[in-house]
């Protein structure tokens, strides 16, 4: 037996090469990674302290500025005081129908602002509440001009613009204010400009930005639904189930009900009736169709109870329409009904200020009954039971309440 060499494939120095360059760009892309990872990493705990010290306070015409406002250290080195703020404003949707919601804010960052040791005193004080209160001035001269713009498609230019011009306005008026009092040691001068405010607060009403609800209402819903015979019609008719969906529309606490639903059964006897044949255990369709009035009179946070009074329409024909025995076979038939709505409203329906109380999901049970009057065999009743979801909402409007703003003079502690 003669053992054979094993064959050894034998690699160029340029297949070598390339490897190992490889080799090092793979690694050096890996060093890479890992720098990026280890600088995410310790930036993390940073940025996650400097979101937590964001510290601001929103104007309030009851509030005065306080020395604790300031949460800055003090800058070595430095005198006086220093106040950080911001204006801006947000536009929220309302309906549909109505025009949005415009609310404009100023702020004071607490966490940016700070007192020097040798300006802890009410004059510091009376100095930067004259420069929050310019800067509320100015906001709610800007709010004004935003509720004036239309709400087309130019509405974020248009707004951009003008919280632009805004700041500009009133980075000017500041710096003048802070030039003519000499950054608050002119005192006489500082009083005059307390007065000045005063005055434009009361003739720059605040535009509150208020909610309500309309008269009109709507609401869709979709279920599932049973119709149980009552009577001589029980002997001619089972049971039967169906889809059923509708549309309420409310002015008020008046509810106009469209209410149709859709059934799937049988005959449990034949009968005779305007010449027309159906026999036993014909499978049947049969179109339910509600139109009624209702009264809200209980309407809580969790429930609402509407009951009503309407017309019935019944329309039933033959399932099979391409059977030659049952062609033309149709049934109309109206009656009045009256029947009862509970709705179980689903989430938090609390009153708040910013949204609408009657915009709502719903759980919705109903039951109603109308009278079959013909003769002999069908007649009776109908009792139609369903269980549906839905949803109901009154349009929102907006509207902007002008409140003048007294503010209170210091006294002569200055």
């Amino acid at each position: 037996m003669t053992l054979k060499p094993k064959v050894c494939d034998e690699l160029s120095g340029k297949d070598v090469l390339s490897g190992f360059h490889n080799t090092i760009k793979r690694f050096t892309v890996t060093i890479l990674e890992m720098k990026r990872l280890l600088l995410v990493l310790l930036l993390s705990p940073l940025l996650s302290s400097a979101q937590a010290t964001i510290d601001t306070l929103h104007w309030q015409a009851t509030r005065r500025l306080q020395l604790a406002d300031f949460h800055s250290p003090t800058q070595p080195g430095l005198g006086g005081s220093e106040f950080y703020y911001q204006i801006g404003y947000e536009v929220r949707a309302t309906s549909v129908w109505s025009q949005p919601a415009i609310d404009a804010f100023c702020l004071m960052f607490r966490n940016l602002s700070w007192v020097s040791e040798t300006a802890r005193n009410e004059r510091t004080l009376a100095y930067n509440q004259v420069l929050f209160d310019l800067v509320e001035i100015h906001t709610r001269l800007m709010k004004a001009k935003l509720i004036a713009l239309r709400t087309d498609r130019h509405f974020k230019q248009q707004a951009t613009q003008i919280e632009y011009l805004t700041n500009a306005e009133l980075g000017a008026e500041v710096n003048r204010f802070r030039a003519e009092t000499g950054g608050g040691d002119d005192l006489p001068v500082l009083k005059r400009w307390q007065l000045q405010v005063a005055q434009r607060f009361y003739d720059t009403p605040d535009l509150v930005t208020t909610y309500h609800s309309s008269k009109i209402g709507y609401g869709l819903f979709m279920g599932v639904g049973g119709v149980l015979p009552t009577g001589p019609l029980a002997q001619t008719l089972n049971p039967s189930a169906g889809i059923g969906f509708g549309l309420d529309i409310a002015f008020q606490r008046t509810m106009l009900l469209l209410h149709p639903t859709l059934y799937n059964g049988s005959l449990r006897s034949g009968f005779s009736l305007h010449n027309q044949t159906w026999d036993k255990d014909m499978t049947v369709s049969s179109t339910l169709f509600e139109v009624g009035l209702g009264h809200v009179i209980s309407d809580s946070p969790r429930s609402r109870l509407i009951p009503y009074v309407g017309y019935r329409l019944l329309d039933l024909s033959p399932r099979d329409h391409t059977d030659e025995r049952y062609k033309g076979l149709s049934l109309l038939n109206h009656a009045p009904a009256i029947g009862i709505i509970l709705d179980i409203k689903l989430g938090d329906n609390t009153r708040k200020r910013d949204r609408s109380e009657d915009s709502f999901w719903f759980v919705r049970t109903k039951i109603s009954y109308s009278p079959l009057l013909d003769v002999q065999s069908f007649s009776g009743g109908l009792i139609n039971m369903q269980i549906s979801l839905g949803g109901f909402s009154r349009v929102r409007k907006v509207t902007y309440m002008s409140e003048h703003t007294l503010i209170p003079l210091p006294g002569n502690s200055l």
